[in-house]
């Protein structure tokens, strides 16, 4: 005995397994984005050593023109 589908029958079956296949490509790729985007965190300079011999000259180099705004009380 056969049993007939009709056609929109047909196409929504087609519809679920292609929404199917689609939701398990978009979640293997926000995974592959979110690991890409842990391993560019863990690559950043936060985790190197100061290569400066003195923290407070690499401080005041860097980051000078920040303590100065704040002393002269420009950023209030």
């Amino acid at each position: 005995m056969t049993t007939t589908i009709s056609k929109e029958e047909r196409y929504a079956m087609i519809r679920r397994a292609a929404k199917k296949v689609q939701k398990g490509r978009n979640l293997k790729n926000s995974s592959k984005k979110l690991t890409e985007e842990v391993i560019r965190i863990d690559r950043q300079d936060h985790k190197e050593r100061i290569s400066w011999s003195d923290a407070g000259e690499y401080a005041k180099a860097h980051y000078g023109d920040i303590y100065n705004a704040n002393v002269k009380e420009e950023w209030n």
